[in-house]
């Protein structure tokens, strides 16, 4: 029973840090095989300040009046995000080029988005399919026990990682303290 309650204990420690890998890793939406040549962000967002997006569609798309939207959705540091917002890109060269900007609510650890392609008989695709492509990070970022950017005041948010590790210090007392009894 302790050696269950041990192990149990060791793979909740080792959740956060797993799940925490990817963070501050901007992720590009992958463009083989659709009809985008290139996608443009910022490398990373900033609270309240424009986000930029630019969509460039191949020839052939560009040539049959292919047109562009996009859906984000931005993430808190808290770990909740916001409803997806669906949003049409503009053209001012005919087709090609697809632009658009949105403003990064405060507090906001990312931004995540993915693309439709819109044709002219009435079908679209989304790049994904299912979930989201592409995803950029703030500039002060928290996601699970790690935080960073180069937006941040000080180090970090130490807040954050201070109430995480007396939280888990408070679980191993309790779970301790059981075991004896």
């Amino acid at each position: 029973m302790k050696r269950g309650l041990a192990l149990v204990l060791c793979a909740l420690l080792l959740v956060p840090t797993v799940l925490a890998s990817e963070g501050g890793v901007n992720k590009d939406l992958d463009l083989e095989g659709t009809s985008i040549s290139a996608i443009s962000t910022p490398t990373a967002s900033s609270d309240g300040v424009e986000f930029d997006i630019t969509v460039t569609l191949d020839q052939n798309a560009a040539n049959n009046g292919t047109n562009v939207s996009w859906t984000w959705q931005v993430c808190l540091n808290s770990g909740v995000c916001l409803a997806p917002v669906p949003e049409d890109l503009t053209s001012s060269d005919g087709g090609t080029t697809w632009a658009t900007t949105m403003t990064p609510v405060d507090d906001h650890s990312y931004v995540n988005y993915r693309i439709t392609l819109e044709y002219t008989d009435g079908n679209s695709t989304t790049y994904p399919d299912s979930g989201w492509g592409g995803k950029v990070w703030s500039d002060c970022w928290v996601d699970g026990n790690s935080s960073g950017g180069d937006g941040c005041e000080g180090d970090g948010l130490p807040g954050f990682t201070m109430l995480a590790t007396i939280s888990v210090i408070g679980i191993m007392a309790i779970a301790v303290r059981r075991m004896k009894n």
